[in-house]
């Protein structure tokens, strides 16, 4: 073998490595947040990442999507934009520090709210899964699931309870139109546990 084919062959091996590594850490990954989406859709799933590639050339306009057929069923894959896998890995590994800042007056640092944002796109889109197509539901239900999923993710009780307080106060009255709806309240048609006195 020539130096200049073996050179090519480490290189190639390199290349793979380097690949393979990641690849492997990220479908571990998107493992985990399927267990956790599929406590809300009452099913198998998967979620979806994108790659190390795609991640360096895709830009994704959303945060998160579920694929329905004409026949209004829900695929079995919701596919997440790489921000939000990123942030909700961050979480799996106890990469974000201070989430419990978010249940202050103060600010927080943004990759802290972009946190609590992923862990509504992800309770957000488990809904889907579970069938719920009607924006403004799923949404209603993803602030009634957010501090369970962030529980799931590894956070404290006492930071996902601020999780789901910063979402609800903060990101909620911001959201379009169609992702909002006046049912959603506490003891209201859309209330999940109205034997509770907390809301969401």
């Amino acid at each position: 073998m020539t130096a200049a084919r073996l050179l090519a062959c480490v290189l190639a091996l390199g290349a793979l490595g380097f690949y393979a590594g990641p690849h492997r850490a990220l479908e571990a990954d998107e493992g985990e947040l399927a267990e956790i989406a599929a406590v809300i859709a009452g099913r198998d799933v998967t979620i979806a990442c994108p790659g190390t590639l795609a991640t360096l050339t895709k830009v994704s306009a959303q945060d998160g999507s579920v694929e329905f057929s004409p026949h209004g069923r829900p695929a079995d894959e919701a596919k997440l934009s790489s921000g939000t896998c990123s942030r909700l890995r961050s979480i799996l590994h106890g990469e974000i520090a201070g989430l419990g800042c978010l249940a202050s007056a103060g600010d927080c640092p943004e990759e802290v709210r972009e946190a609590a944002v992923a862990v509504n796109v992800l309770s957000h889109e488990a809904w889907h899964l579970a069938g719920e197509r009607d924006e403004a539901v799923t949404q209603c239900y993803a602030l009634q699931t957010n501090a369970d999923t962030a529980l799931r993710l590894g956070a404290s009780p006492e930071d996902a309870r601020a999780v789901a307080a910063f979402v609800f106060g903060d990101v909620q009255p911001a959201l379009p139109p169609e992702y909002r709806t006046s049912e959603c309240h506490d003891g209201g048609p859309l209330d999940l546990h109205p034997e509770r006195t907390a809301w969401p």
